[in-house]
């Protein structure tokens, strides 16, 4: 089932080669690297995709990030084996190497109240589903789509008179998390340091909650790439029309 949303302005030129000893590159995962499903962790990346992925990072010396909803503990499971740098839950979790330690910008207790009352709201509504991250709460309707409504209604309500939280829209999903953070602000974050520092940053996401990192790689002169159709209107430059066509990409950098 298609869940889309529209941003701003949409432009459509293929985007230029990689050029490995220019470029830091980020990637956002669902929607980019792998194909959106039904089933949050029955996802699953392409072999040859995932070896071209990882690659790419060693000619890039490391300067190769995964920036996604998901926490890094996710991540890591779905590119086993194979680590890399990454920002999670839309950087509240922030590691700046594919060694490092994973950094918490907030922790669990702050969703608390929010995740009784949707617990609560959903005991009547269960083809919704309810994902916990720990440091962000995600309400899915991918599989009932009809309750695309109720399930913003529940977040609303759940989320009324929390100016300290930010509640996200996205394919298929409503999500909660803690004010002060999103993949634009985790992209700026990490390229303050090495190996991503002195470089022109790249990012490329098919989701409204990637806008924010387009947003800011273009703003700052790098290489902004939505991955879908005409359906997905964007503030990026330019475009990837799909997955194949992402990974394509990737297997041509020089």
């Amino acid at each position: 089932m298609l869940c889309t949303a529209t941003e701003m302005v949409q432009e459509s030129a293929f985007p230029p080669a990689l050029d490995t000893t220019r470029h830091a590159v980020f990637l956002d995962f669902d929607g980019t690297l792998v194909e959106l499903v039904d089933d949050p962790q029955a996802v699953a990346i392409e072999p040859a995709a995932q070896r071209e992925l990882a690659g790419l990072a060693r000619k890039l010396d490391g300067a190769l990030a995964v920036v996604s909803g998901r926490r890094i503990a996710d991540l890591d499971r779905f590119l086993s084996p194979d680590r890399f740098a990454a920002a999670g839950v839309h950087g509240l979790e922030r590691r700046r190497s594919p060694d490092g330690a994973v950094e918490m910008l907030a922790g669990p207790e702050t969703l608390d109240p929010v995740r009784d009352r949707i617990a609560s709201a959903i005991e009547s509504a269960r083809r919704l589903h309810l994902e916990d991250k720990d440091t962000a709460l995600v309400l899915h309707y991918r599989t009932a789509p009809d309750l695309q409504d109720l399930a913003e209604r529940i977040m609303a309500q759940a989320t009324e008179g929390r100016d300290d939280l930010v509640v996200m829209h996205g394919d298929c999903i409503v999500e909660v998390h803690p004010a002060g953070m999103d993949k634009g602000k985790a992209v700026a974050a990490m390229m303050e340091d090495a190996p991503f520092a002195g470089r022109i940053p790249v990012y490329v996401g098919d989701d409204t909650t990637d806008e924010f990192a387009l947003r800011h790689v273009r703003n700052q002169g790098g290489v902004s790439i939505k991955v879908g159709g005409a359906e997905k209107t964007s503030v990026a430059e330019f475009r990837l029309p799909d997955i194949a066509a992402v990974h394509a990409w990737i297997a041509a950098a020089s």
